[in-house]
């Protein structure tokens, strides 16, 4: 006579551990979620601070800016260099708009960035050192020491639609504005009648030959 077959073992106990396992992973969940509605957002944490300014002398982290005479033009001529002894004309797509500036690190050495915001929203970062190429005049990544001050300007290609309520804004390094660093808000009067202005009066070449 053959020996009776073992009985299966019940499976309530295993389904319920896996109810239970399946509630405290979403209670789990429900708590992240939470925790995450009760922190800040991203424009809180880590946008930079926005800090108006005048543009008779802007102070921001280790640096002060006294913005001077704006000027837009459709092209620069510029003076050629060692590898090119002509001179050449340099274009925009849009125009350029130059912002005249003297600049001063307070405390230590580094570089600051320059760009504009204009009334959508939209931001255009000032043109590298070589566009145009002006040794000692463009302000872009320039190195700056503390207590010597730079004079020179920064140069934005834009549509000229872009210039009216555009503002200038500037923050200490040059990569991007670090979250909780000040970024300083230069209104430059760009109004209606400013702007237009501006863009009646420029050049078709402006000789930057310096």
């Amino acid at each position: 006579m053959s020996a009776s077959q073992p009985a299966a073992a019940p499976r309530r106990p295993l389904l319920r551990w896996r109810w239970r396992d399946a509630l405290w992973i979403a209670l789990a969940l429900v708590a992240v979620v939470a925790l995450r509605k009760g922190q800040s957002d991203y424009e809180q944490r880590d946008a930079p601070l926005l800090q108006s300014a005048p543009a008779a002398r802007a102070v921001g982290r280790n640096f002060a800016v006294e913005v001077g005479r704006l000027k837009v033009a459709h092209a620069y001529l510029l003076k050629g260099d060692y590898g090119d002894s002509e001179d050449r004309t340099l274009r925009s797509p849009g125009v350029w708009l130059s912002v005249l500036a003297k600049v001063e690190a307070l405390q230590r050495p580094g570089y600051l960035t320059a760009q504009l915001r204009t009334r959508d929203g939209l931001v255009y970062v000032a043109s590298n050192k070589e566009r145009p190429k002006l040794k000692g005049f463009n302000l872009s990544e320039r190195e700056l020491a503390p207590g010597l001050a730079e004079e020179g300007a920064w140069f934005f290609e834009l549509p000229p639609e872009q210039i009216e309520g555009a503002h200038l804004q500037l923050y200490w390094g040059n990569g991007l504005p670090v979250g909780g660093d000040s970024l300083v808000d230069v209104d430059l009067g760009l109004d209606k009648t400013t702007a237009g202005k501006l863009i009646a009066d420029a050049k078709p070449v402006l000789d930057l030959r310096l």
